[in-house]
This record gives C-alpha cells, sequence and structure tokens, in this order.
C-alpha cells in the first residue's frame, strides 16, 4: 500500500507540474502562476479535507507549514526552469535530490531496508538520472546548463518537503495539506512583495492552475499517507518518479523527444517499484 500510495503521489505531481509548467509557458508570470496553483490547491482541497477525519497538532501545522514555504519555492523554481529549458532536463535532474536526500535523512534516523529493497532505491535512482538523459544532452549549451541548476534548487526544496511532511503525526490525515498549501503561499507572497511582481496570472491559463492545484494536493494527501505507513527511504524514491508522468506527456502533448536512454530509464523504474514493494 505505500509503494501504490507513493506511486500515485507520483503520478499527481508529475501531470500537477506539467500542467504548470504549461500555464508558466503561456502565461509569463511564473510567480504569479505558483501562486495560483497553491491558492486555488488551498481553496479546493479544503472541503476533501473536512470531509477526511484528522486530528491537526501544533507541531503538525509548523511542520507542514515549513515544508509549505520549502515546495512553494522549489515548484516556483521548477517553473522557472521550465520556461528556460527542456522539461525534460528539469524535472528529472530536481528528481535525483528529492529521492536521495529523503532517503539518506531516513537511513541515518535508523530506517532499515531489506538487501532487495536496497537494490531497488539504488535502481530508482539511477532510473531518474536515466531518465534525465532524453538523448544527447549538452552541459555545454547554456538553456541545459540553466535547465540543471534549477532541477538542482528545486531538488532541494522538495527534499526539505519530504523530510518535513515525514515528521507529521498518524492522525494528521489530510488536513496537513492545508497548512502545507499555505506555507506556499506565504513564500510567494513574499517573493513577489520583495521582487515587486504581479500577484495574477493571466486570465487564460486559470483552469491550468485550477487543475494544477487541485491535482497537486492530492499528491501531497498520497505522500503523507504513505509515509504514515512506510519507510521514507522508499516512499521518496518511489514518489520522486513523478518526471516519468511529466516527461511522458510533454512527450504526448507537446512532442518532446523521447530518447532510447530515458526509455531504459522507464523501465529501470519499474524494476525499482518491484523491488521496493516485495518488502
Amino acid at each position: 500500500m505505500p509503494v501504490l500510495l507513493a506511486l500515485s503521489a507520483a503520478l499527481c505531481w508529475g501531470t500537477s507540474d506539467f500542467v504548470g509548467g504549461v500555464a508558466s509557458r503561456r502565461g509569463g508570470r511564473v510567480n504569479a502562476v505558483t501562486l495560483g496553483t497553491q491558492t486555488t490547491g488551498l481553496l479546493a482541497f479544503a472541503p476533501i479535507a473536512i470531509l477526511i477525519e484528522g486530528t491537526l497538532t501544533a507541531a503538525d501545522f509548523w511542520w507542514a507549514l515549513l515544508g509549505g514555504m520549502s515546495s512553494g519555492t522549489a515548484i516556483y523554481l521548477l517553473y522557472i526552469g521550465f520556461t528556460r529549458s527542456r522539461t525534460g532536463v528539469v524535472a528529472p535532474i530536481a528528481a535525483i535530490g528529492t529521492a536521495a536526500i529523503p532517503a539518506l535523512f531516513g537511513l541515518a534516523t535508523g530506517e532499515t531496508l531489506e538487501p532487495w529493497q536496497a537494490v531497488g532505491v539504488l535502481l530508482g535512482l539511477t532510473a531518474i538520472w536515466l531518465i534525465s538523459r532524453p538523448g544527447e544532452v549538452h552541459f555545454s549549451d547554456y538553456n541545459t546548463r540553466a535547465g540543471v541548476g534549477y532541477g538542482i534548487a528545486a531538488g532541494v526544496g522538495f527534499a526539505l518537503m519530504f523530510i518535513a511532511l515525514d515528521q507529521l503525526s498518524a492522525d494528521s490525515g489530510a488536513w496537513g495539506v492545508l497548512p502545507l498549501r499555505l506555507g506556499g503561499i506565504v513564500m510567494m507572497l513574499a517573493v513577489a512583495a520583495v521582487r515587486r511582481l504581479p500577484l495574477l496570472a493571466d486570465r487564460a491559463v486559470w483552469w491550468p492552475i485550477l487543475a494544477s492545484g487541485l491535482i497537486g494536493s492530492l499528491g501531497n494527501l498520497a505522500f503523507i499517507v504513505a509515509t504514515r505507513n512506510g519507510n521514507l527511504s522508499i516512499v521518496s524514491v518511489v514518489s520522486s518518479l513523478f518526471p516519468a508522468a511529466t516527461v511522458g506527456l510533454a512527450f504526448l502533448l507537446l512532442h518532446e523527444r523521447l530518447g532510447r536512454v530515458q526509455l531504459i530509464g522507464v523501465g529501470a523504474a519499474l524494476a525499482a517499484v518491484a523491488l521496493v514493494s516485495a518488502g
């Protein structure tokens, strides 16, 4: 069940990132798009949280808020990367840090893995790296280097969110998503105030923003529930396979090239999921 929930989180996040990235490219106001996804994610998910039982302690609130501030910054950087480089470069590289840092944190804090699960984690990290190479990638190219830089920064932000959400109590349930989104809103308002940026995105991308916010919140819920029942070392790696959805949608809808190495990475990802779920 934790692996299935982690896969659901990856699918939701990958879809949300793709939709939000398209909105950023069309609207041109990355901060406004990010603020919009966080706000709509909060408002659209609030009725769902009310219907699902849960108790949010003060500690849960602050952990989720901090995680939201980190993830809001990460999404902002990810969307900027999408506007300056290829989706197939930025998203997978972000996933490497997203997977590796929480996995190492989990092992350092006492989590244990079966031998085949450890192999699965390593294979998952390798798969993420392979997916980040959708053909011939020239790191001397400015756009590629910019994409790598934004991907690394976003990966660190997402990793800190993973670690923060892992601290929530078992009874927090869906309520943890609300302060998570609130933290993202706080960060984007701060960015807009400091840089004097607009708060509203173009009307033409409001529907994609709404879809991205709601789908992303569903992914957050799936991840929170997964960490309640499984190791962060495993859940973080499986959840970080979200580039498969992002890159796949970019291939189908934006006709971005899907290379042979990337296809091998997808196969390695499926094998990794099978290994870590065997425990």
